[in-house]
C-alpha cells in the first residue's frame, strides 16, 4: 500500500505540473488532487522536493529492473530517453527550478548499469584478468561522459534538433577499443609508466 500511495501522490504532482509551474504547486494541491490528507503526504515525503527525488529514483529502479539485453547499449538508452521525453515537463522543471546536480545524479543512476554492462563485456574478452577497481574506474569515466551528454541535452531544453541519442551513439563508437586499452593501461605494473620528478 505504501508504494501505491507514493505513486498516486507522484501521479497527482505530475498532473498538476502539466497545468502550472513547479513553484506554484503546494502539498495542499497535491493531497487534494490525490484524495488523501496532508498527514499521509508527510508520512511518505518531507516536502515536494523529496517527492521529486523519489520520482527520479523510482524511475531509475524501474528502468534498471527492465528485462534488457545488457550487451546492447542502445536498448537501455532508448528506455531512458523515452522516459525523459515522456516526462519532459517534470525533467525541465526539476532541472530549472531545483538543481542541475540532482537531475544529473539521477540520470547518472539510470545510465550506470548500461555503462557497467559495456565495460564488463569488454573486460570478459580480455586475455588477462581485470581488477575490480580498474573496471569501476572505467565504468565511472564512461558513465560521467554519457551523463554529460544527456544533461547537456536537458540544459538545451530537450529540443528535438539536439539529438542526444545520436551523440550517445557517437560516444559508443569512439569508445570501441578504447575501453580495453584503458583497462589494460590501468592494469599495468607501476614501473611500466614513466615517472616525473
Amino acid at each position: 500500500m505504501s508504494l501505491s500511495t507514493k505513486r498516486a501522490l507522484a501521479e497527482s504532482f505530475e498532473k498538476l505540473l502539466s497545468k502550472r509551474s513547479f513553484d506554484k504547486i503546494t502539498v495542499k494541491d497535491i493531497v487534494e488532487d490525490c484524495g488523501v490528507n496532508r498527514q499521509t503526504f508527510y508520512y511518505h515525503f518531507h516536502d515536494v522536493y523529496d517527492l521529486i527525488e523519489w520520482i527520479f529514483q523510482d524511475a531509475a529502479e524501474n528502468i534498471n529492473a527492465s528485462t534488457l539485453d545488457y550487451d546492447d547499449w542502445t536498448s537501455g538508452l532508448e528506455i531512458l530517453m523515452e522516459f525523459l521525453q515522456q516526462n519532459r515537463t517534470l525533467i525541465l522543471n526539476a532541472y530549472n527550478s531545483i538543481s542541475h546536480e540532482v537531475v544529473g545524479n539521477y540520470i547518472k543512476q539510470g545510465l550506470r548499469p548500461y555503462c557497467a554492462a559495456i565495460v564488463e563485456h569488454q573486460a570478459s574478452e580480455m586475455t588477462q584478468p581485470v581488477r575490480a577497481e580498474d573496471k569501476t574506474y572505467v565504468i565511472e569515466l564512461l558513465t560521467l561522459a554519457a551523463t554529460g551528454i544527456v544533461t547537456q541535452w536537458i540544459g538545451q531544453q530537450m529540443r528535438p534538433e539536439t539529438n542526444a541519442f545520436q551523440s550517445m551513439e557517437r560516444l559508443k563508437t569512439a569508445m570501441n577499443g578504447t575501453i580495453q586499452l584503458m583497462l589494460k593501461n590501468l592494469g599495468g605494473e607501476p614501473d611500466s609508466f614513466p615517472t616525473h620528478r
